[in-house]
Parts: structure tokens; sequence; C-alpha cells
């Protein structure tokens, strides 16, 4: 580890391991700095751990501007170094796994909000800083390399071409720095393609089944996705594991009871008891199969890009799997029902609509509703219909997907106090659409 590097991060403000955008904004980072690691890219550029005064630790691609350093910016060729150089970084505390490699030249950075870092270079590769790592010790708050490894080989999902890690001497504990896989030109998140397959479908400018081919496709893929990820293995829940997940539903629930306001909030506690007795099924659950899971499946998490195949118009992948930001980062990478990811892809659809129903001036509702109702059963049947032709039906315990519906949007409360006050017209609505006669008690 070069001293004068480890000098230089010494100096260096707190923001030196934050990207650009809200971070910067919002997150303080106590000094001084601390270098753990960092390998040479050539021309001043590094790949860095950093830690904080506080323990935190930090992916940092760092630039060495004459006696100053600098977290690096698209364009600067850090990213670009990394992908042509990541087949020979296999060198203690650094490792790697390589899928694939090829020439990419050029950066852009990706304007949009997210837990990590991506750029893309040369139009061919996305490359993924993992910017806040775990702390010392902590194990398991990484799904993304073990589920990236097990998914090489599923081809609904961006090529991988390598994961870049770094182990701690200390702890022989090792986190993932960054990921890099295919880029898909003309690729739009779900938020994206299917808010618009809606708004048009509501708007009369498509067809209402156009707009149901999305959730068709969705469901079928998660379907073969949950039985590639049970190629790792297939747990069972214990009576304790399910004692754990009701204690955690009704821990929430009453959180969000406490915390949400206004006409919102006495429409959650009045509806909080039904709520509760919806959660009952959780504790039965006993003996549910577990297997690795996304972890935070809605729409945003799949892509779609036009297709080459003459018989579609469009491939859908699967991305980003970092795990449930709202659990404890060492239980990120346990095994979960299946049924964890069908009910958040569920929830998601019932969002979209929502957002259509609200944002879009003339959008008819009544074919916003009817959109919700149909792509939760077209994704929901096309599921259960896979996993059969699969002979994988066991993987979905379907008692589960109620209760965890309702965690969902008792969920979605919380995030919309903590993060986004606004938001909370979607979980107000789809709460009331779950539980419609607990409001007219």
């Amino acid at each position: 580890m070069p001293a004068a590097l480890a000098a230089l991060v010494a100096a260096a403000p707190g923001s030196l391991v934050l990207p650009p955008g809200d971070r910067r904004a919002h997150v303080v980072v106590p000094e001084p700095l601390r270098l753990l690691g960092s390998r040479g890219l050539g021309e001043g550029r590094h790949v860095a751990v950093v830690e904080d005064a506080d323990g935190g630790r930090w992916t940092v691609p760092v630039v060495v501007d004459g006696d100053l350093v600098r977290r690096a910016a698209p364009g600067d060729g850090v990213a670009e170094a990394l992908v042509e150089a990541i087949p020979r970084l296999v060198q203690e505390p650094f490792t790697t796994e390589l899928w694939h490699t090829e020439p990419a030249q050029g950066e852009r950075g990706l304007a949009v909000d997210q837990t990590n870092e991506s750029v893309v270079v040369g139009e061919r590769a996305m490359l993924k800083w993992a910017v806040h790592l775990p702390r010392s010790g902590v194990v398991g708050a990484q799904p993304a390399a073990a589920r990236i490894a097990t998914l090489a080989a599923f081809p609904e999902t961006p090529q991988p071409w390598g994961l870049l890690g770094w182990r701690d001497a200390g702890t022989g504990v090792s986190a993932m720095l960054a990921s890099v896989t295919a880029y898909l030109p003309g690729a739009q998140d779900g938020w994206d393609w299917a808010v618009d397959d809606v708004r048009r479908a509501a708007c009369h400018e498509g067809l209402l089944d156009d707009a149901l081919e999305g959730p068709k496709r969705l469901g079928a893929l998660t379907a073969r996705m949950h039985v590639a990820l049970a190629g790792e293995g297939v747990r069972y829940a214990s009576e304790a594991t399910a004692r754990a997940w009701h204690e955690r539903a009704l821990a929430d629930l009453d959180e969000a009871a406490r915390l949400v306001t206004g006409e919102p909030g006495a429409r959650l506690r009045a509806l909080a008891p039904r709520i509760a007795v919806g959660y009952d099924a959780l504790r039965d659950c006993a003996g549910t199969p577990l297997i690795g899971v996304h972890g935070d499946y809605h729409v945003g998490q799949v892509l779609r890009s036009p297709s080459d195949d003459p018989a579609l118009r469009w491939e859908y992948a699967v991305t980003d799997f970092d795990g449930n930001p709202v659990l404890a980062p060492e239980e990120r990478s346990a095994p979960q029902p299946a049924a964890f990811d069908v009910a958040g892809m569920l929830a998601s659809l019932d969002h979209v609509g929502r957002v259509v129903d609200e944002r879009v001036e003339g959008a008819d509702a009544g074919i916003v509703r009817t959109w919700i109702a149909a792509a939760q059963e077209c994704f929901r049947y096309e599921y259960v219909d896979t996993l059969a032709r699969l002979r994988q039906r066991d993987l979905l315990d379907e008692r589960l997907l109620v209760p965890l519906r309702l965690q969902q949007e008792v969920r979605e409360h919380l995030y919309a106090v903590r993060h986004l006050p606004h938001w909370v017209y979607v979980p107000d609505a789809a709460l009331a659409d779950l539980l419609p006669d607990a409001l007219m008690e």
C-alpha cells in the first residue's frame, strides 16, 4: 500500500468517499480517513478501500492530482482501467471472479438514484461501485456477489463480466468492491417502461393487452430465476424463523402506526388490527422452503430493451441483487421464501397503477384499476405455471403472499415517513384495496 497515497487520503476531507449527487448533501463522513488497501491502475488512478473515523468503510475510485487526491468521476478513466485490468488483479488482499472480457473505452455516468455508483464503459460494460461497504467483520451484507455468480449462465440477467473483492486481513471477511456486467443499450427500468405502458392504455393510446405483456413475461422470468437460485440449495424455515418473521412484521406495523400522520395515519391505525390478523400466517409457516432470492424485487429492478428476436418486441433482464435494504446487513444474504420476491413484485405492479392514476392527467381510473388486478393475476398465473412446468411448484408457499403483501405496504408507509413523504398516497391506497371491508366497520 503506497505510503504517499495513504498520507493523501488521511489529509482528505470526508467527502472524498462520496459520489456526486444527493449523498453529498445528506451524509456526513467523520474524519480522518484511513486507507485500508489500494491497487494502482496506472497514471495516478487507483481503486481504494477507505475507513472513516467512525469505522464506516467505502470503495473509492481515486485519482491522484498533484498533492491532492479526489474521488474519480466518469471520464477520469478509473472505471475503464478497472474493466481492462480486472483479469490481472488476483493478488491478496484483492480477489476477482471473471467470466468475460473484451475491450471497452470511454466512460459516462448514470444519473439515477441508487445505493451504488454506476459507470457505463465503452457502451459495452456497466461497472457498479459498491460505495458503502459492510463494517469490519460483518458477514452476509452483500448478497449480490453470490447471486451474480449463481446466475452467471442465466440468460435473463445482464451477462456478468467480473467481480472485484477485497479481503480484510484482520477478520478474513471479504467485501465486494465492484461488479462489471454487460451494458444493455436502449434499456429502460420498470418505473419507466411499466408506467408508460399503463399510461398509454389509460389514455386510450394503446391496448390493455399490450400493457399486460410485461407482467406476463415477468411472471415466467421470475419463476425461472427462482429455479436457478434454488440450485444453491433449498432449506426450510424453522419454528423460530417463522416466529421471528411474525414478530418483525408486528414491530414494523407498530412503528408505522406510531409515525404516519394525517389521514393516511388514521386509516393505517384503523386497519392495524386486520393487518395484525393477516400476519398470523407468518407465524404458522414453519417448514416453508427457503432459497436465495432477489431480496428487493420490484419493477424498477427489471430492465427492458428492444429484442433482436423477430418473434419478440422486448427482452427483460433482472438487475441489482443487493438485497433487502430494510433488513440488518448480516441478514441480507439469508435464504428467504420465494413468496418474498413474488409479493414484492405484486406490490410494485399495484404501485405502478397508483402512480399513473395520481400523476397522469386524463388517465382513465377504471382502466388503471382493471390493469392493476389483471397485471397481478397475469404475473401470478405465469409464475405458478412456469414453476409447475419446471417441476418446482413447491418452491412457492402461497400462504405467505397475503401477509407479505400487507407487510410490504406497511414498510412503504415507513419508507414514506423516512425518505419520501409524498409517496404515502401509494401504500395508503394499496392497503385500502387489500382490506376494503375494514375501513367500513
